[in-house]
Protein backbone atom coordinates (compact mmCIF):
# COMPACT_ATOMS: atom_id res chain seq x y z
CA UNK A 1 0.00 0.00 0.00
CA UNK A 2 1.64 3.36 -0.91
CA UNK A 3 0.95 5.97 1.99
CA UNK A 4 1.52 9.88 1.71
CA UNK A 5 2.25 11.93 4.65
CA UNK A 6 -0.30 14.62 5.62
CA UNK A 7 -0.54 17.17 8.54
CA UNK A 8 -3.69 18.17 10.28
CA UNK A 9 -4.02 22.06 7.96
CA UNK A 10 -7.35 23.96 9.61
CA UNK A 11 -10.27 22.29 12.38
CA UNK A 12 -13.47 24.05 11.63
CA UNK A 13 -15.81 23.62 14.59
CA UNK A 14 -16.29 21.63 16.83
CA UNK A 15 -19.86 22.77 16.24
CA UNK A 16 -23.09 20.72 17.62
CA UNK A 17 -22.75 18.97 14.29
CA UNK A 18 -20.07 17.87 14.86
CA UNK A 19 -16.25 19.37 13.35
CA UNK A 20 -14.59 19.67 9.98
CA UNK A 21 -10.42 18.61 10.13
CA UNK A 22 -8.72 19.05 7.05
CA UNK A 23 -5.92 17.02 6.03
CA UNK A 24 -3.28 17.24 3.40
CA UNK A 25 0.60 17.44 1.72
CA UNK A 26 1.22 20.41 -0.78
CA UNK A 27 -0.10 18.43 -3.38
CA UNK A 28 -4.16 17.52 -1.95
CA UNK A 29 -6.52 18.55 0.96
CA UNK A 30 -9.32 16.66 1.98
CA UNK A 31 -11.71 17.01 4.64
CA UNK A 32 -12.71 14.48 7.37
CA UNK A 33 -15.99 15.04 9.20
CA UNK A 34 -15.62 13.28 12.89
CA UNK A 35 -17.63 13.94 16.10
CA UNK A 36 -17.39 17.34 18.48
CA UNK A 37 -15.77 15.97 21.31
CA UNK A 38 -12.79 14.38 19.31
CA UNK A 39 -12.57 17.71 17.45
CA UNK A 40 -12.23 19.13 20.60
CA UNK A 41 -9.84 17.18 21.72
CA UNK A 42 -8.02 17.84 18.56
CA UNK A 43 -7.93 21.11 19.02
CA UNK A 44 -6.75 20.78 22.60
CA UNK A 45 -3.71 19.21 21.62
CA UNK A 46 -3.06 21.17 18.60
CA UNK A 47 -3.16 24.30 21.19
CA UNK A 48 -1.32 22.94 23.62
CA UNK A 49 -4.14 22.94 26.52
CA UNK A 50 -4.21 20.57 29.41
CA UNK A 51 -7.59 19.42 31.11
CA UNK A 52 -8.06 19.58 35.04
CA UNK A 53 -8.29 15.96 35.20
CA UNK A 54 -7.11 13.13 32.52
CA UNK A 55 -10.01 12.32 29.87
CA UNK A 56 -9.91 9.36 27.52
CA UNK A 57 -7.38 10.17 25.25
CA UNK A 58 -4.71 11.30 28.02
CA UNK A 59 -5.49 7.86 29.63
CA UNK A 60 -4.73 6.09 26.38
CA UNK A 61 -1.41 8.18 26.25
CA UNK A 62 -0.77 7.17 29.88
CA UNK A 63 -0.99 3.29 29.28
CA UNK A 64 1.19 3.45 26.04
CA UNK A 65 3.45 5.50 28.15
CA UNK A 66 3.57 3.07 31.60
CA UNK A 67 4.11 -0.40 29.44
CA UNK A 68 7.11 1.49 27.25
CA UNK A 69 4.42 1.48 23.94
CA UNK A 70 5.57 4.22 20.71
CA UNK A 71 2.76 5.14 18.51
CA UNK A 72 4.95 4.62 15.06
CA UNK A 73 2.13 5.85 12.67
CA UNK A 74 -1.26 6.28 12.02
CA UNK A 75 -2.51 5.63 8.55
CA UNK A 76 -5.83 6.51 7.09
CA UNK A 77 -6.35 3.27 5.28
CA UNK A 78 -9.60 3.10 3.42
CA UNK A 79 -12.48 5.27 3.05
CA UNK A 80 -16.17 3.17 2.66
CA UNK A 81 -19.71 4.24 1.73
CA UNK A 82 -17.96 8.31 3.24
CA UNK A 83 -16.71 6.47 6.46
CA UNK A 84 -13.10 6.83 7.03
CA UNK A 85 -10.81 3.69 8.43
CA UNK A 86 -7.96 4.02 10.21
CA UNK A 87 -5.06 1.76 11.72
CA UNK A 88 -2.89 2.66 14.30
CA UNK A 89 0.81 0.86 14.26
CA UNK A 90 2.39 0.60 17.83
CA UNK A 91 5.83 -0.58 18.72
CA UNK A 92 7.09 -1.97 21.96
CA UNK A 93 10.71 -3.04 22.18
CA UNK A 94 11.31 -6.59 23.66
CA UNK A 95 13.25 -6.53 26.92
CA UNK A 96 15.75 -8.79 28.69
CA UNK A 97 14.42 -9.65 32.72
CA UNK A 98 17.24 -7.21 33.66
CA UNK A 99 15.66 -4.28 31.27
CA UNK A 100 18.43 -4.16 29.05
CA UNK A 101 16.47 -3.78 25.21
CA UNK A 102 17.10 -7.14 23.32
CA UNK A 103 17.16 -5.82 19.79
CA UNK A 104 13.64 -7.16 19.19
CA UNK A 105 10.34 -5.20 18.85
CA UNK A 106 6.57 -6.63 18.54
CA UNK A 107 4.58 -4.38 16.42
CA UNK A 108 1.01 -4.31 16.67
CA UNK A 109 -1.51 -2.64 14.40
CA UNK A 110 -4.91 -2.15 15.58
CA UNK A 111 -8.49 -1.03 13.87
CA UNK A 112 -9.24 2.23 15.14
CA UNK A 113 -11.30 5.77 14.40
CA UNK A 114 -9.39 8.20 11.98
CA UNK A 115 -10.58 10.61 14.90
CA UNK A 116 -9.36 8.81 18.10
CA UNK A 117 -6.03 8.21 15.79
CA UNK A 118 -5.72 11.89 15.34
CA UNK A 119 -5.64 13.12 18.54
CA UNK A 120 -3.28 10.32 19.46
CA UNK A 121 -0.65 11.48 16.73
CA UNK A 122 -0.89 14.49 18.30
CA UNK A 123 -0.63 13.54 21.68
CA UNK A 124 2.34 11.65 20.85
CA UNK A 125 3.82 13.32 18.27
CA UNK A 126 3.27 10.48 15.68
CA UNK A 127 3.06 10.74 11.69
CA UNK A 128 -0.25 10.69 10.19
CA UNK A 129 -0.27 8.88 6.74
CA UNK A 130 -2.83 8.33 4.20
CA UNK A 131 -2.88 5.86 1.77
CA UNK A 132 -3.27 6.44 -2.40
CA UNK A 133 -6.41 4.60 -2.27
CA UNK A 134 -7.89 7.04 -0.22
CA UNK A 135 -6.47 9.97 -1.87
CA UNK A 136 -7.84 8.62 -4.99
CA UNK A 137 -11.51 8.97 -3.58
CA UNK A 138 -11.30 11.74 -1.62
CA UNK A 139 -12.46 15.53 -3.17
CA UNK A 140 -9.58 18.21 -3.16
CA UNK A 141 -10.09 21.31 -1.51
CA UNK A 142 -6.78 23.12 -1.74
CA UNK A 143 -8.71 25.59 -3.87
CA UNK A 144 -12.04 26.35 -1.75
CA UNK A 145 -10.04 26.87 1.93
CA UNK A 146 -9.30 30.51 2.91
CA UNK A 147 -6.00 29.98 5.00
CA UNK A 148 -5.71 32.68 7.37
CA UNK A 149 -2.62 33.23 9.99
CA UNK A 150 -4.74 31.72 12.76
CA UNK A 151 -5.05 28.32 10.60
CA UNK A 152 -2.74 25.82 12.51
CA UNK A 153 -1.55 24.95 8.74
CA UNK A 154 1.75 25.23 9.70
CA UNK A 155 1.21 22.43 13.23
CA UNK A 156 4.40 20.36 13.18
CA UNK A 157 3.18 16.87 14.41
Amino acid sequence: MALRKVQIKKVIGPTSNGTAVLLGDSKKTFVMFIGQYEGAAIIRELNDEATPRPLTHDLLSHILLGFDIQVKRIVITDLVKNIFHATIILEQKCTTEGGEWNGKRNEVRIDARPSDCLVIALKEKADIWVSDQVLEKVRDVSQEIHWTKETPSDTEL
